[in-house]
């Protein structure tokens, strides 16, 4: 089905299927529970881990292909004898909305110079490049892309890589958008800064995220507590727990205000009807 095509960069060598299916079928049929207990796998067991992973790194590298050959498609007009648009052809034919086709189109270049640059250099950093650069990388690059030019882009990225090879996308991000323009066109300024940029790099926090379950919880606590707060014998406002953890009182009720009077001040009552 189809025929071989190599990607630079890409997953090659001898016997290594390139088609999905291909892939699909070498991985043959997940087992039910592990074939072994030893700790070290059998010849078996890293055949298929060889398989498995090789469908992994085609599925990371997938996009640089998939941008590229829409690019072709679009720039050539290919799809003209079925579709008067490019955007139809995506939509229509790929599922693939016109927005997500032109991310994968701005994003393919700074990856393939990502790995040419990288197999000139070393075969190592050409395979460590195929197991980290995946869209959401090559996508925080594109704003460089732009602004500079691809080979700035891919020359950070390895920098980065190499001094961080658990590179995530919120650092390629950051660094994106820190990089001093007086570092293009200067590869070895630009990768001493990359060095000291990662030592010197923090993770924003992440935003405490609001539980639903205890969302749900505190609303119904907080209605209760407005209607104890109607009922005979009401002391004040019951305090009701926020579910990221403060403690605030219970608002007034709607239609509720506080008794002229001698008891002013001291409890809520519902107009006259709420004065002795």
């Amino acid at each position: 089905m189809g025929q071989q095509i190599n990607l630079p960069g890409g997953p090659q060598g001898p016997g290594k299927p390139h088609t999905a299916l291909q892939l699909a079928r070498a991985i043959g049929t997940p087992p039910a529970r592990p074939l072994t207990d030893s700790p070290v796998p059998t010849s078996d067991e890293e055949r298929r881990l060889t398989a498995c992973e090789a469908a992994l790194e085609n599925l990371r590298i997938a996009f640089f292909a998939a941008g590229k050959a829409l690019q072709v498609i679009r720039d050539g007009k290919l799809y003209r004898k079925g579709f008067t648009t490019f955007e139809a052809y995506t939509l229509e034919r790929w599922d693939i909305t016109p927005q997500y086709a032109g991310k994968l189109i701005r994003s393919w270049r700074v990856a393939e110079v990502a790995f040419e640059k990288a197999a000139k250099e070393s075969n190592d950093l050409e395979t460590v490049v195929s197991k980290k650069l995946g869209f959401t990388h090559a996508w925080e690059l594109v704003p460089l892309v732009e602004k500079h030019d691809v080979e700035t882009a891919a020359g950070l990225y390895l920098a980065l890589l190499k001094k961080d090879s658990k590179l995530t996308s919120a650092l390629v991000a950051a660094a994106a958008a820190a990089m001093p323009v007086d570092l293009v066109g200067h590869p070895r300024k630009l990768e001493s800064w990359a060095e000291q940029f990662v030592l010197n790099y923090s993770p924003p926090e992440k935003a405490a995220e609001l539980d639903p379950a205890k969302a749900v919880r505190a609303l119904r606590e907080g209605v209760e507590g407005i209607r104890a707060s109607d009922g005979p014998g009401c002391t004040g406002a019951r305090p009701i727990r926020d579910p990221r953890g403060r403690t605030e009182p219970d608002p007034v009720p709607v239609g509720v205000h506080w008794a002229d009077g001698p008891d002013r001040g001291r409890r809520p009552g519902r107009g006259t009807q709420g004065q002795r």
